[in-house]
């Protein structure tokens, strides 16, 4: 059953997004008003009311922020954490330095709800390993500049 935690980031959160180890689900809203979902792995969080990532500018998800900013963003993690962070979304910086494909967006946080439930408890969230040789360069430049 959701319920509203209310309208920041609790401390926990914000290090949670900040550890450079979370992959959330980013949901928005496609121009024929449908949810678009995809994974995000850069991801961070400079206070309790933003959220920043990375996100390719070939991807659908930065094409609907530009249209619409209205997005939602999933986290499930260790510790029975399932939460969900509504928020408007901007892009703030087009194409970023570190890489001419990947554009940050940023989210300004209107509601923090949890999603757990009174019959699962989530024991581990989104895994992921890099792809290639090349990612862990890749994600410290794009980390670097989320975070400056």
């Amino acid at each position: 059953m959701s319920k509203i935690l209310g309208s920041e980031l609790t401390r926990e959160l914000v290090n949670l997004l900040n550890s450079k180890g979370v992959t959330v689900v980013l949901a928005t809203i496609s121009g024929d008003n449908y949810p678009n979902t995809t994974p995000v792995h850069l991801i961070t969080a400079p206070n309790e009311k933003k959220v920043r990532m990375a996100l390719g500018k070939m991807h659908q998800s930065y094409m609907n922020i530009k249209a619409n900013e209205n997005v939602m963003i999933n986290i499930l993690e260790s510790n029975d954490t399932a939460i969900s962070i509504k928020g408007n979304a901007r892009i703030i910086k087009d194409p970023m330095e570190g890489n001419k494909n990947m554009a940050m967006v940023e989210v300004e946080v209107l509601e923090i709800k949890s999603d757990t439930t009174p019959t699962l408890i989530v024991t581990d969230g989104i895994k992921t390993k890099h792809r290639t040789a090349k990612t862990p360069e890749f994600f410290r430049l794009m980390f670097d500049e989320l975070n400056s």
